[in-house]
């Protein structure tokens, strides 16, 4: 590494003459990748560590020795002053950065940062951590098969955080939600041949791909383009068919049939095509007349998921999210329910839940 020669300090960063400086370095960086400034520094003074800093042999290939000093407290470095002291997880309270930074003689210096993403790092290594011999028992037995509940949990319990306006919430959640992502990259790394790596890997070819007007030369007018040109470039990527086709089945109910439904629409298909006699100049009555028209109860299965899918190609004409719609009134009636179950066990609210009326809940 060669020397700096009178680098400027960056604004904020304290000036090289305090006595005692503590070097912050991060785990997630390389050894010896640190910045000019730093380098400046360990080149003019005494530098000192704990033992076992990972800096250590990196400083000793550009000729720098490192002083090591066990368990030492800010008094035994104040006596090696002038010094240039590595910082580490284990250092005594009193060496630690913010402790230092608030005495007199010393001051903090950083010498390599995380970048953004760099604690994705530390999630795949605990993974590892886990699943490897003498790992957690539960982990290691754990197949794609067996996690399949989990990992639709997980996102259910995200989507309620949104509905909920909880972004702490959300925040835990998406860390469950990546939990699911890194523990099936680790099966696959051990028995597919693939790995965490390969997940990113292929996320950011795809969005490089499907963004040419960030990434490339298209150039696009709104937001509407950029959907058109996405769906093009998806369907290029399946070999053409039918978008309908590639809807995935494992949505649920309704938003498999909404999802259906849009993807109809996208390809031309008329509205009749979609649902039949439904007239989307008049929306509001499509469900009676749809309603009214069904078979007879004898087929009722059929009956109810043809009633289902005409009050979807209902809500999607008025502009209606037909999950969120129902998610929303089941929410509503739960509130209500437990509400009034509450009052009635307390011998406020009548009689026995079994009782209650529609009229109970309004």
């Amino acid at each position: 590494m060669p020397a700096s020669a009178g680098v400027p300090a960056a604004p904020g960063d304290p000036p090289l003459d305090a006595p005692l400086i503590v070097v912050t370095t991060s785990p997630r960086v390389a050894p010896g990748l640190l910045s000019l400034r730093v380098w400046d520094l360990l080149r003019a003074r005494q530098v000192a560590a704990g033992p076992g800093h990972p800096q250590v042999d990196a400083l000793a290939a550009e000729g720098i020795v490192v002083r090591v000093v066990p368990d030492a407290t800010l008094d035994d470095v104040r006596a090696l002053s002038p010094v240039a002291w590595l910082a580490a997880p284990g250092d005594h309270p009193t060496l630690r950065p913010r402790s230092v930074a608030g005495q007199p003689d010393g001051a903090v210096l950083v010498g390599s940062a995380d970048l953004p993403g760099a604690r994705l790092l530390d999630a795949v290594a605990v993974m590892d951590r886990l699943r490897s011999p003498g790992g957690c028992p539960w982990d290691a037995e754990q197949t794609h098969t067996s996690l399949m509940p989990y990992l639709l949990e997980e996102a259910y319990e995200a989507y309620q955080t949104l509905e909920d306006g909880d972004p702490d919430a959300l925040r835990d959640e998406l860390g469950d939600v990546l939990l699911q992502v890194l523990f099936h990259a680790r099966i696959a790394a051990e028995d597919a041949g693939w790995s965490i790596d390969d997940v990113a890997k292929g996320l950011v070819d795809k969005l490089v791909r499907r963004h040419p007007h960030v990434f490339g030369a298209v150039s696009v007018e709104g937001a509407e383009h950029v959907q058109a040109n996405w769906d093009a470039i998806k369907a290029a990527e399946a070999g053409g068919g039918s978008t309908v086709a590639r809807v995935p089945l494992a949505l649920p109910a309704l938003s498999l049939a909404t999802k259906v439904q849009k993807r109809a629409a996208k390809a031309g298909l008329p509205a009749g095509a979609v649902v039949a006699g439904l007239d989307p100049a008049a929306p509001a009555g499509a469900l009676a007349a749809a309603a009214a028209a069904l078979p007879s109860a004898s087929d009722a299965d059929r009956a109810a998921g043809e009633l289902l899918w005409t009050a979807v190609a209902v809500c999607r004409s008025v502009g209606v999210d037909p999950e969120q719609a129902l998610r929303g009134a089941a929410r509503g009636h739960r509130d209500r329910l437990a509400e009034q179950e509450t009052r009635t066990a307390a011998g406020s609210g009548g009689g026995a839940p079994s009782s209650l009326a529609a009229a109970d809940l309004s």
